[in-house]
């Protein structure tokens, strides 16, 4: 990766947007200290952006690390900008990141180790609240599953595990209770220390998934809060709880408000019957003893009315679900009070929390909702200093820190929190859950336009394939090319309906996993996805993996195929370096027949990817025609083993019957004839 002192960056020049006409400009080249501004014409030639066939001026260069000036000599004799400079920023994210491949597993669907009491059934339809007794020994017991999709390396393996934070009344774990504890239903710490240290044997990785921005209700400083009211401790850990004024905190936890038909609350300890014990607590039990709160003075309500227990306590009132709460929670949801990251005793807390994860031997973190919380920016900058240093305390590389975000958008506001420091190490977040890859793809082979960064369908329309072409390229224009790579292209995940329910066609479905693994940005795998499984809106897209279906393939055609296409897309991966570390090009735009074609440059390796949105109704010709890689005589499938000869005018010619089995194919190019 890094020459004389120099590292990888990626450039990009739009004459358009620059003034320029595209079709006037011959060349067009890099100019900084890193090639003492062109004096030197030999070494300036190295520096050649290439035109692609959609009119990107793109390369990735040698340059100096950190935050540099340059501009672009066009035709050998102006420069832009003109009067000022351009600036580029290095950013040298976690390097193992660069070359992951993504297995992303929800604990309690994946693999039980044994049968747990009051649990479903594994085939049973997941719901909002069942669990299914998935556990860390049981994702142990799994690995050899994982080595056997992976080709029987796991180097390029890394895991995303979603939250295992003790959480009694959620059974996704992302309301937690104590950021401090494992929830027991996945085991103890010892048994996720045994699965990190085989999955770390068998050269995987393995990141935490952190939620920082709110708790649940059950959270033991959220009780104090609702206990003691301005004399707990606890009182300014949350965005929007005030007691001034004799204000409480309103939590709209009530079904049916009549007051003599209150049908989810009950009283623990009642003090209106003749079974009540003076010296137990008593308790408004909301949902089956979900959710227990505190009943003050319980004494005085013995001939009170259910009504006026509620309406009577000092520091909190339940009020009518349809109500809103008191307190900042997330998206409105009042069983996740937002807690105030301002305040430097949570902020301590959480750290804390964090390095322990460390200390358990994770490599890195997954975060959680990260732009929402209180001085984002500010907090996260400071929570990866402090874990690096933790790292540096254990004796770790701290450079092989990985930090994801969860982010779902492509703008200035994220490309800010992947910005680098000083030292040329990313200032917050190494990535971002890369959903605009997967909303725009989705666009193209399915038809649907998503609203905003959420997968909720908001109409139907075709994406044309040079709109396509312009937002692949912005999504990596806008950042460092080491980030480019570090990206987590994730085309399923426990938030969005899976991959197979959007794309029914078997080839349109194909075409989807060969664009994720042929893109710049790691791909990602949701645990079941390489077996074809479906599954719509949550909680359906969180069905408990089909170990019946794997462990028969042979009896199941489909899933068979799919399972085996996962494996040499991830052997492509591993062992093809241009589909890790090439340029992203643009080999044809064809509007009108829905066709669109790239390719992975690197030196003397090049991958050319075509995708149809239907299948091709005739031969397909690439023209690559006044590329780096025209001189590539001979090119070929690795799927079907068929070799393909450029034409004499630079041209590639695919019959129609060569889509027969996906709507898009995967040419190598063959040096000095081999494969």
């Amino acid at each position: 990766m890094q020459k004389r002192g120099l590292v990888k960056e990626i450039f990009c020049f739009d004459p358009d947007s620059c003034g320029y006409k595209n079709s006037e400009i011959k060349s067009v080249h890099l100019l900084g200290e890193f090639n003492e501004w062109g004096r030197d014409y030999s070494v300036l030639e190295d520096y050649a952006l290439i035109k692609d066939k959609n009119n990107h001026w793109v390369g990735v260069f040698d340059v100096r690390p950190g935050r540099e000036p340059y501009k672009f000599l066009i035709d050998g004799d102006s420069y832009y900008p003109d009067m000022s400079e351009l600036y580029y920023s290095t950013i040298s994210t976690c390097e193992w990141s660069r070359n992951a491949i993504w297995y992303q597993i929800f604990p309690d669907r994946f693999h039980k180790s044994c049968n747990k009491p009051g649990m479903a059934d594994w085939g049973d339809k997941p719901d909002y609240f069942n669990s299914f007794g998935g556990d860390l020994k049981g994702i142990e017991q799994k690995i050899d599953y994982l080595k056997e999709l992976y080709n029987g390396d796991l180097t390029d393996c890394a895991i995303y595990l979603n939250s295992i934070y003790y959480s009694a009344a959620s059974n996704h774990k992302y309301w937690p209770e104590d950021l401090m504890k494992i929830d027991p239903q996945f085991g103890t710490s010892e048994d996720l220390k045994s699965l990190i240290e085989a999955l770390h044997r068998e050269g995987a990785k393995i990141i935490f998934d952190v939620v920082f921005n709110h708790t649940g209700l059950n959270h033991y400083a959220f009780k104090d809060i609702i206990k003691n009211g301005p004399e707990s401790q606890y009182v300014d850990w949350y965005r929007g709880i005030y007691f001034e004024n004799g204000q409480k905190v309103e939590i709209p936890i009530l079904q049916n408000s009549n007051e003599a038909k209150y049908t989810n609350v009950e009283v623990e300890n009642d003090p209106r019957e003749a079974s009540f014990d003076s010296s137990k607590e008593s308790y408004l039990s909301i949902w089956g003893g979900k959710y227990r709160f505190p009943i003050e003075n319980p004494e005085k309500f013995k001939n009170s009315s259910l009504g006026a227990i509620i309406a009577d306590q000092p520091y909190y009132l339940l009020t009518d679900i349809n109500n809103q709460p008191s307190y900042n929670c997330w998206f409105g949801f009042f069983e996740i009070p937002e807690l105030n990251t301002k305040n430097p005793d949570v902020k301590e807390h959480l750290f804390e929390s964090a390095r322990r994860v460390l200390r358990l031997g994770f490599d890195g973190f997954r975060l959680d909702v990260p732009d929402l919380l209180e001085n984002a920016h500010e907090f996260w900058e400071e929570f990866r200093e402090e874990m690096r240093k933790e790292l540096g305390h254990l004796g770790r590389d701290k450079d092989s820190l990985y930090i994801l975000g969860e982010i779902w958008s492509n703008d200035e506001i994220t490309n800010s929190f992947l910005n680098s420091n000083l030292e040329n190490r990313p200032r917050r977040f190494d990535a971002v859950m890369n959903y605009p890859i997967r909303e725009v793809i989705l666009n193209f082979l399915s038809g649907e336009i998503l609203e905003p960064k959420s997968d909720r369908v908001q109409s139907e329309d075709e994406i044309s394939i040079s709109e396509l072409d312009e937002i692949l390229h912005k999504n990596y224009a806008n950042i460092s090319f080491n980030t480019d790579k570090s990206q987590f292209n994730c085309f399923s995940t426990h938030d969005t309906r899976r991959l197979r329910s959007v794309l029914s066609d078997f080839k349109v479905y194909k075409t989807a996993l060969l664009m994720q693994f042929s893109l710049i940005g790691s791909p990602t795998i949701y645990y079941g996805d390489e077996i074809g499984m479906k599954g719509n809106e949550d909680p359906d897209n969180r069905r408990p993996m089909k170990w019946d279906v794997f462990d028969n393939l042979i009896a199941y055609q489909e899933p068979r195929k799919i399972f085996g296409y996962y494996q040499q897309l991830i052997s492509l991966r591993q062992h093809k370096q241009c589909l890790q570390d090439g340029v992203f090009l643009t080999v044809k735009v064809d509007d009108e027949n829905k066709l669109y074609s790239y390719a992975r440059y690197l030196d003397d390796e090049c991958a050319i990817v075509i995708v149809s949105r239907n299948e091709p109704e005739e031969d397909v010709v690439v023209d690559i025609s006044n590329l780096p890689f025209s001189d590539v005589d001979f090119w070929y499938d690795p799927f079907s083993g068929n070799t393909y000869q450029l034409s004499s005018t630079k041209k590639l010619h695919i019959i129609q019957g060569d889509f027969e089995e996906s709507n898009s194919l995967i040419l190598f190019g063959q040096k000095n004839n081999v494969k």
